[in-house]
């Protein structure tokens, strides 16, 4: 990046240009192209009226700034998707092109991204793309034989197959995984599903990047020889080559909850090791210094597409070049400037980048490094230098990643901290480089890889047990809700504006206990402690076929009724397992408690022991602090007895109700349980707990599953009525919510909990005819996805996820 001078001042540089890029592209995503003419037109009427020595330097960064902008429209434009009309309607096409990223095969199903360049109707009349069209394919197999040829495929391979068009899925829950706003950033907006029948796949052809993915394989299988233990083989794969299939779920659970996870991600860690033992090795076989720099380059490029090329690696392999050809012409590298070439290069390959989380985390972390380690050494100011620079780069790490862990996944544990001060240094002085010597040595002869081996195996084992013991811990303020859009800019305003004031002498002890409390008072404002104080949030999850609702009484109370359950099948062949399967409790119920930061569940109601209401269950006991299990009091069946059991050996007491019992939790909010009575003989649905909230003077009615027989034996005791709102029973079934109830309780609106295209025709068109015939107005999760109700003092808002059915 060029650099010019006005009185002496230079006003661009390549970091401050990066900057202004990112700036650019963020615009161009989010506004229009007259937008980013208008923004030009200000710049230019504005910089008129500044002073002489800064106009120059705006003008140029607003510039760079618009043009950045306007080079993602273009990007975007020129990625436009072809086969998306076809999507929408689901249509059934031929599609041909390559296989444009590692294929993953998990249980019965084979995923991968395919670079489309021709389609057709069918097969014997086929139509040229305009431009190659990125599409997720999913392949069902059916036969092991089939898996196995799946796992052969090759990330370059010519692939042909009939195929099934669909638009990806959008968040159904608030601040879950959005599958189709991922996709969006990886240039997929179309999704789609074959069978391995339908499918023809041709060898890849020979060349450069086929040669570098069979040497990861080879590299992989290696380690996986000389490495007995399984767990050992895959995590040592994951630290050396990126590869993470290997990791067991558990393991990788557990460095997310710790905050270690970044340590299996290919590093700038990994290329300094790399380059700086190639030099000594080259150097001491007496080449010299520039050609074995020059060498080191090539093998950096080399590594990079080794270990899979993804955004860390790519950022770290480009910045190490960088500095390694400033080393060669004796040039001091600026850091700052580096990481801005680094930044450009890659946005300029693909602005679609800046929105995939490695590439947040990677360059996040990196400018911290850079820009906070100095500050942190001399903030620190007792104990010898390597503690002082530990601590430093800890804090710097820690600190910047933090709002994207809370954001992404809402969740940073107090913990983390301390483990990564400890844990980290040994994984990356010791385990690291024992893993790389290990793998040289095996290419002579696996018998010299003994002693690396046993010393990176030995190692492994004495850690993951403290850090497996550490994760168990109930740590308060692990869950952390989703931060508003004020508070990131405010801490990440904090972070930019401390070296700052640091290098303009703003270091005084005052100033440094300042410093401290207001990243402390940060801390504390991520909890949104005053948030919600006065309202009642009743979250109608969407779980599938299932019911799940979490009750938030302001700050004070969190009910949790019911937890979903994922359908179960008999046992199958070992192949299909999946290696993480799906379960609602954990991936849904869980992540949405962790972005409302709940960390402790003061009532659990189980209404009754169906496996699509209490299945969930089982995930979150560990994970939560709990008040009391409320259940119908019937003897419970097996799954239910062994969730129970779970709860009683953490001492979380077991309670049941009588009808006309009531509690009241702040004032104005009361419950009460109406249903069932102890002496009933209803068992099964119609033992199903109903509970009556009054919220400010809005009532809102929980039946479980109950049918016409507990319905009758309900409306026997005077049900009060009408009620505001409604939680249809039994998922909308017609042997629930009778003309003879509904007459009773004439609900304002009604909520129905039922999956997408359910096998049972879940909610019944008589039951939802019957309901807007009263007057209600209906919510359906099978539609909408989440419904969210909050009752405030003389207000009710509704919200659901999903707005356009």
């Amino acid at each position: 990046m060029s650099q010019a001078h006005d009185t002496g001042v230079t006003f661009v540089t390549v970091f401050t240009a990066s900057l202004a890029a990112v700036c650019g592209l963020l615009a161009g995503a989010y506004l229009q192209a007259a937008w980013l003419a208008l923004l030009a037109a200000a710049a230019s009427a504005v910089c008129p009226l500044l002073p002489r020595p800064h106009r120059k330097r705006i003008l140029c960064h607003a510039l760079i700034c618009i043009l950045a902008g306007l080079y993602f429209q273009g990007y975007d434009y020129l990625h436009r998707s072809t086969l998306l009309p076809m999507a929408e309607d689901g249509e059934t096409i031929v599609v041909a092109g390559v296989i444009d990223s590692p294929v993953k095969r998990d249980g019965d199903t084979a995923r991968l991204f395919l670079s489309v360049e021709t389609w057709g109707k069918n097969g014997r009349q086929m139509s040229g793309m305009a431009a190659a069209e990125r599409i997720a394919l999913r392949v069902r197999l059916s036969r092991e034989p089939e898996a196995r040829e799946a796992e052969r495929w090759m990330q370059g391979s010519r692939l042909s197959a009939t195929v099934r068009l669909s638009l990806p899925s959008p968040a159904r829950n608030p601040h879950a995984f959005d599958y189709a706003r991922y996709l969006r950033w990886q240039g997929v907006r179309v999704t789609a599903e074959a069978e391995y029948g339908d499918i023809r796949v041709e060898p890849a052809e020979s060349g450069v990047m086929m040669l570098f993915r069979l040497w990861q394989t080879e590299a992989a299988d290696r380690i996986a020889l000389l490495f007995p233990d399984q767990e050992a083989a895959g995590y040592m794969q994951s630290l050396l080559l990126g590869i993470t299939d290997g990791v067991s779920p558990e393991t990788e659970e557990m460095y997310d909850n710790l905050g270690l996870s970044h340590v299996l991600a290919i590093s700038g860690l990994h290329v300094t090791l790399v380059s700086g033992m190639f030099v000594w090795s080259v150097e001491r076989a007496g080449m010299p210094r520039r050609p074995a720099l020059a060498l080191t380059m090539v093998l950096l490029a080399g590594y990079v597409l080794i270990v899979g090329a993804g955004a860390s690696a790519v950022r770290a392999g480009i910045m190490g070049a960088i500095g390694l050809l400033c080393q060669a012409g004796a040039r001091q590298a600026e850091g700052r400037d580096v990481w801005g070439w680094a930044l450009l290069l890659m946005l300029g390959y693909n602005p679609y980048y800046l929105w995939h989380l490695g590439f947040q985390l990677s360059f996040g972390v990196t400018l911290g490094l850079i820009v906070l380690v100095p500050v942190g050494r001399r903030f620190f100011t007792r104990g010898p230098e390597w503690l002082r620079t530990s601590l430093a780069v800890t804090f710097a790490a820690q600190a910047v990643s933090f709002p994207f862990l809370i954001y992404h996944f809402h969740q940073f544990s107090p913990l983390s901290w301390l483990v990564n001060l400890l844990a980290v240094p040994l994984l990356s002085i010791v385990v690291l480089p024992a893993g790389y010597l290990a793998l040289l040595l095996g290419l002579i002869h696996p018998a010299l890889a003994v002693l690396p081996v046993r010393l990176a195996s030995a190692l492994l084992r004495w850690l993951h047990g403290p850090l497996f013991w550490l994760e168990e811990l109930a740590v308060p303020f692990s869950h952390w809700p989703h931060p508003q859009w004020w508070w990131i800019a405010v801490y990440a305003l904090f972070l930019a504006a401390l070296p700052v004031l640091w290098r303009r002498g703003y270091h005084r002890p005052r100033d440094r206990w300042l410093y401290a409390a207001l990243f402390l008072f940060l801390l504390a404002a991520a909890r949104q402690p005053f948030a919600d104080g006065d309202e009642v949030r009743i979250t109608f999850l969407d779980v599938g076929q299932g019911d799940s609702i979490v009750v938030e009484v302001g700050k004070k109370k969190v009910y949790l009724i019911d937890a979903g359950g994922t359908p179960r099948y008999p046992a199958r062949e070992s192949w299909r397992e999946r290696r993480d399967p799906f379960e609602v409790g954990k991936d849904v119920v869980l992540p949405f408690l962790r972005a409302r930061g709940i960390e402790r569940i003061d009532h659990v109601v189980m209404t009754h022991g169906d496996h699509d209401h209490i299945g969930g269950m089982a995930a979150l006991v560990p994970r939560f602090a709990f008040g009391s299990v409320l259940v119908n009091g019937t003897p419970p069946r097996e799954e239910e007895a062994a969730i129970l059991e779970r709860f009683r050996a953490r001492r979380v007491p077991v309670l049941t109700g009588r009808p006309g019992q009531t509690w009241t939790d702040v004032p104005g909010v009361e419950w009460t349980w109406l249903h069932p009575d102890g002496d009933s003989a209803h068992t099964g649905n119609d033992a199903s707990v109903v509970l009556r909230l009054t919220a400010y003077g809005t009532t809102v009615l929980f039946t479980g599953d109950i049918e016409r027989a507990g319905e009758e034996q309900l409306l026997s005791r005077s049900l009060p009525s009408p009620v505001d709102v409604l939680k249809v029973a039994h998922h909308g079934s017609s042997t629930s919510s009778s003309p003879a109830l509904l007459a009773a309780a004439k609900p304002r609106s009604a909520v129905i909990s039922a999956g997408r295209n359910n096998r049972y025709g879940h909610p019944s068109p008589v039951v939802v005819k019957r309901l807007m015939d009263t007057g209600a107005d209906v919510y359906r999760t099978d539609l909408q996805g989440a419904v969210t109700l909050v009752i405030r003092k003389g207000s009710v808002h509704w919200q659901t996820q999903i707005t356009d059915i």
